[in-house]
């Protein structure tokens, strides 16, 4: 691992309501730069994960620091300037359908703007070269004036990843981004956010359910399950045997396990 730490986790645990466990002594190092993919069943932690990482919530023990700051020692508008460091790409776009892509886009700014600046580019967008810079990095310049309702659910896709450019952290985290794609567009998807990695140096981390995605793309693979790790190694060190152990239903030992959610398909690369 190469570049200044840009996440260390250690021993992070992370418990919700009734007891239920969602990551138990979960130790992580992301350098500056690193592009990671994550994968696992439902329920493995993975989106527990990545809401600690992008300060949505708080580790219940254990140590998390961002660029070298603890982030139990953050508050007020020190979280605020961490949370516009790192932008996260969900799996449901988050995207207001009837507003125009521009609106969308420009959104991005919204954690650097103030309230009165935000509603006069309701009015008047502000930022409009930029935005179709933006756009046109994902590859749909012409959609700028576009309902966003009209697009279609990959255009959608590039809309989400383009308010991330506007919004320029030093962090993307894409959560299940292509799992409402069809394969071929998912493929392209990864593509460009490995691109955006490669020419900004931005640090990126993916939560995926296509295995084949993960080893194809991605230099370093972390599996997790039941709430812990796994593995944590190249892609090219993932073993048929590796991915079994982690698709299978027996738990680690230690093992815990997020609140369920919507089942995952599992596709396994043998």
């Amino acid at each position: 691992m190469t570049g200044s730490p840009q996440y260390h986790l250690e021993r992070v645990r992370k418990v919700f309501g009734r007891g239920q466990v969602a990551l138990e002594g979960f130790d992580l190092q992301v350098a500056e730069g690193e592009r990671v993919a994550l994968i696992g069943p439902s329920g493995a932690g993975k989106t527990t994960l990545f809401r600690m990482l992008n300060c949505t919530i708080r580790p219940t023990a254990g140590r998390l620091s961002i660029g070298g700051q603890e982030v139990a020692e953050l508050y007020g508008r020190r979280l605020r300037e961490m949370r516009r460091r790192i932008g996260t790409i969900y799996q449901q776009h988050n995207l207001v359908p009837r507003l125009r892509v521009v609106h969308n886009v420009l959104s991005g700014r919204l954690g650097s703007w103030s309230l009165l600046g935000s509603l006069a580019s309701l009015a008047r967008p502000a930022g409009l070269e930029t935005a179709h810079r933006a756009l046109t990095d994902v590859g749909i310049g012409e959609k700028l004036f576009s309902r966003t309702d009209e697009l279609s659910g990959g255009q959608q896709q590039r809309v989400a990843i383009a308010r991330v450019l506007m919004q320029d952290p030093d962090v993307i985290l894409a959560d299940e981004p292509v799992s409402s794609v069809d394969p071929s567009l998912a493929e392209t998807i990864i593509k460009l956010l490995l691109a955006i990695s490669d020419h900004t140096g931005k640090t990126l981390l993916v939560n995926l359910h296509s295995t084949d995605l993960a080893l194809s793309y991605f230099p370093r693979v972390i599996g997790m399950k039941a709430g812990v790790k796994l593995f944590d190694t190249a892609a090219a060190q993932v073993t048929p045997e590796l991915l079994q152990e982690l698709y299978s239903g027996h738990v680690p030992e230690n093992g815990a396990g997020e609140p369920s959610r919507e089942p995952e398909p599992r596709r396994i690369a043998v």
